[in-house]
């Protein structure tokens, strides 16, 4: 024995066990779906050491009365844009929520390389963060800005490379968002190749669909055909019905997708979130581009409900405009809403080289029949579609909305089984082991809650209200919310996709 063994061994009589914390007087919502119950958790470290009726005192450990909160696991963000400015800005609005881990790279937009954006983050991160690759970023890396077509084989297969390289990096799979101008003219098959890369590495697709109205299912119809191609788990993000035309329909058609998915060997889910209007580009209101076709403009605006029902929240050519909605807009330039349409496209619209000038638009176009039976569904989870500072109140008020509004006052699903779809649900879409549920040896994030107040104060007025109800929110074993308060602490990691070989080690544990 060398003499630093003989130091080491002396001392650790005196060496104090690790502090541990035990969250007392809780009722346990351990992420399974099943009923709760009164109990107590333990935790060392950054992982749930112990969970039981009641646990024996340890010396010098820590409590938490939790004051009969419910205490589940922390909330899966399944669609964020927190990549956004996430090294610049606070990421306040999510944890507050409750949200612990977020999955960026949507839409088919991700940062460029993975590898060194994830780098980026080391202790910067207050929740948890995951990635995609996105479908997009590799056209552009590809075909630069020539994106307006189909791209060619050998374009293809660069792709296929770059996404083999992304996967590597830990993207938990393809992204994609076939509405915008940089993929709308890709081919089935060019997401196909894509997606087989992905489901080679164990990773799933993620689409924001080709159409989110009038032909939104033909677009369910793609996003089935490219799983049962590509042979991988397929989720259809922020799922929406969007046009006037499809309204009321959720209940009526979209059983048989989810029971032709079965059927054909696709692992279909999806993921919402609880609100009745959407934020984007105006743009995407007219799928086939034909912008400057009166008749198709027109059509275009009542299906979305109308010019009044349309909110201009950012109009870069004049910020003026920001505030108003496209009537509103249409009356101050003395124009129909259909020209004032055209003239906002001609002004925004990207040019030759992908330029266009920033525009931003908030849609209320979807039923709340629809909304409400999508998240009632038991294949279906929860996102935000948020920014850390947007101006739509889902990115600071998505899930205590899910969990107030629809559970709470429209018992739209019991509080287990919604905890469960925040939970892990999408724990296990993204391969992680050891999040999502309240047991031994799982990491300790976690959220503390009350039932009978939680909800959502953020409005399209005040985007950023924080929610109340949300009383401690955990990260990694450490308090990023403590008593409602953010504590500024930054505990979180970069959650990557676990290597194949890894996943079918451990499946054979």
């Amino acid at each position: 024995m060398n003499i630093l063994r003989v130091v080491l061994f002396l001392l650790l009589p005196f060496i104090a066990p690790a502090q541990t914390l035990r969250i007392s007087n809780v009722n346990i919502y351990d992420g399974n779906g099943g009923q709760p119950y009164k109990g107590e958790v333990r935790i060392s470290g950054d992982k749930i050491v112990a969970v039981g009726a009641k646990l024996a005192a340890e010396k010098g450990e820590a409590v938490h009365d939790g004051n009969g909160m419910a205490l589940a696991p922390g909330f899966f963000d399944m669609h964020s844009h927190a990549d956004r400015g996430i090294l610049e800005q606070s990421h306040d609005n999510v944890v507050r929520q409750g949200i612990t881990t977020v999955l960026v790279g949507q839409d088919g937009d991700s940062e460029y390389p993975l590898k060194d954006f994830f780098a980026k983050l080391d202790g910067k991160l207050q929740m948890n963060l995951a990635s995609m690759a996105g479908h997009a970023t590799l056209r552009e890396q590809v075909m630069g800005k020539d994106l307006f077509r189909a791209a060619t084989p050998e374009e293809i297969d660069k792709m296929f490379t770059l996404m083999h390289y992304e996967m590597q990096a830990g993207a938990m799979g393809l992204s994609t968002g076939l509405e915008y101008e940089e993929a709308h003219f890709a081919t089935t098959d060019e997401v196909v190749k894509l997606a087989q890369m992905a489901a080679g590495h164990g990773g799933f697709y993620i689409s924001h669909v080709r159409d989110e109205g009038n032909d939104v299912f033909k677009s369910f119809d793609e996003i089935i055909e490219i799983g049962k191609r590509a042979k991988l788990p397929v989720e259809i993000t922020h799922i929406k019905l969007g046009t006037v035309p499809v309204w009321h329909l959720a209940a009526k058609k979209m059983p048989e997708y989810f029971a032709r998915a079965a059927r054909e060997g696709v692992d279909l889910k999806a993921d919402v979130y609880p609100y009745t209007y959407w934020q984007s580009t105006l743009r995407v209101i007219v799928p086939d581009r034909d912008y400057y076709n009166k008749e198709k403009a027109t059509a275009a605006i009542a299906d979305t409900g109308g010019a009044e029902r349309i909110h201009i929240t950012q109009y870069a050519p004049e910020p003026d405009i920001a505030g108003l909605t496209l009537a509103q807009a249409a009356a101050k330039w003395k124009l129909s809403p259909v020209d004032a349409f055209m003239r906002y496209v001609k002004a925004t619209a990207p040019d030759g080289d992908f330029k266009g000038a920033d525009d931003d638009v908030i849609g209320e176009s979807m039923s709340e029949d629809d909304l409400e039976w999508f998240a009632a569904q038991p294949r279906i989870m929860f996102c935000t579609d948020g920014e850390l500072h947007g101006k739509h109140p889902r990115g600071a008020g998505s899930f205590p909305r899910a969990l107030g509004y629809l559970v709470r006052e429209k018992k739209v699903a019991p509080l287990e089984d919604v905890v469960r779809r925040m939970t892990s649900l999408p724990a296990a879409q993204l391969g992680l082991k050891d999040r999502g549920k309240i047991t031994v040896g799982f990491k300790a994030d976690l959220v503390l809650f009350d039932p009978a107040t939680i909800i959502d104060k953020a409005t399209m007025e005040n985007p950023e209200v924080p929610p109340v109800g949300m009383m401690g929110v955990m990260v990694n074993g450490k308090w990023v919310v403590d008593e409602g308060k953010v504590t500024g602490m930054k505990p979180g990691v970069v959650l990557k996709r676990q290597k194949l070989e890894e996943q079918k080690a451990a499946s054979e544990q």
